[in-house]
């Protein structure tokens, strides 16, 4: 069994990297660079030199891209000085249910890593702490001080709106450790209970619309007194979703604030000219958005089934395809975006 090791009592906590998202895109590629050399001045101005991965450091679980690669091998080189910890997740792991095989065996190698890919108990700081990766029984091992995984934990949040309904029970949780630090979940939450604090440490920054509102960073956790705090991430793009009514209620001097480096979706809801379409993502254009997208909300798109209407105005079904697709935990995603795509664009010519 892996011995773990920190360098200081304090450490860095942070999940669901997902490098190689949105198809491997560049751009997002170029967001995940920006943000590890930005937590390396953030770590270093808290002096921590100890950074726990708590799972999912790749997004595509079948098959990783050689630019991805590229891309984990440059942040692990900005962050060669730190002493890392990483726990497999599932989008790291070939299998489903399973964490054996898993794109993470290729960087166990480096000097500074440890890849954890079987559940783990070392004492650490006079602290006992257990990592269990994607895929434990959490039933089978002992109690402890500290508990770190990628869990799917009942009752909390798996996206902006699904709730988790049969996950982990927060009380079997509990009764094995009083503090448990968890990914998988993207949307960061803490909820403390009677007998323990359970947190989900959330995505670095935000990566779909479903991500909106939720604040990211890292937390730094101080392992002696089980103490934490987070600290927010102030410089990756936001999503940001405005209407044309609301865009011409804000003065020019707040475009840049609200505008330059976010991912932006202008919905048309006005009835409107092209030409005055066409000028206003012009004028957005000159703001630098990292993306801008257009939906429109204004049509009377109802649909009578069972004698009641259902309003499907302002629906980007494209994009409402890939949304859902993109939370499964399925491993080829891309082929069964690809198939709906299609059948989509078939019904829509007919």
């Amino acid at each position: 069994m892996k011995e773990i090791f920190t360098t200081s009592d304090k450490v860095c906590c942070i999940a669901d990297l997902h490098i190689g998202v949105h198809q491997n895109s560049t751009s997002w590629h170029d967001t995940a660079l920006q943000w590890a050399h930005w937590l390396v001045d953030e770590l270093k101005r808290h002096n921590i030199k100890d950074i726990f991965i708590l799972g999912d450091v790749y997004h595509y679980r079948d098959e990783v891209a050689v630019n991805t690669i590229s891309i984990v091998n440059h942040i692990l080189t900005i962050w060669k000085d730190f002493n890392i910890v990483m726990i497999v997740g599932n989008h790291d792991a070939y299998y489903k249910d399973k964490p054996d095989i898993n794109s993470l065996s290729i960087l166990d190698g480096k000097n500074n890593i440890t890849v954890i890919e079987k559940p783990t108990t070392s004492i650490i700081h006079g602290k006992k702490l257990t990592f269990l990766p994607w895929g434990s029984n959490v039933n089978a091992f002992t109690k402890t001080d500290i508990l770190f995984g990628h869990l799917e934990i009942e009752s909390f949040k798996m996206n902006s709106f699904k709730l988790c309904d049969k996950g982990t029970k927060t009380s079997d949780l509990l009764s094995k450790a009083k503090l448990i630090f968890t990914g998988h979940f993207h949307l960061r939450d803490e909820r403390q209970y009677d007998n323990g604090t359970i947190v989900y440490v959330g995505n670095p920054y935000e990566m779909d619309f479903g991500d909106t509102g939720s604040s990211k960073g890292y937390y730094i956790l101080d392992i002696t007194k089980q103490t934490y705090a987070f600290y927010e991430n102030n410089i990756s793009p936001k999503h940001k979703k405005i209407t044309l009514t609301e865009l011409q209620r804000i003065d020019n001097k707040h475009y840049a604030e609200y505008i330059t480096k976010n991912i932006i979706k202008l919905i048309v809801d006005q009835k409107t000219s092209p030409d005055q379409i066409d000028a206003t993502i012009k004028k957005l254009s000159t703001y630098n958005p990292f993306s801008l997208t257009v939906d429109y909300s204004f049509y009377d798109d109802t649909i009578n089934i069972d004698e009641q209407n259902y309003d499907a105005s302002g629906v980007d079904l494209q994009k409402t395809i890939e949304e859902f697709v993109g939370v499964l935990d399925i491993s080829n995603k891309q082929d069964v975006i690809s198939y709906c795509t299609e059948l989509y664009k078939r019904a829509e010519s007919t």
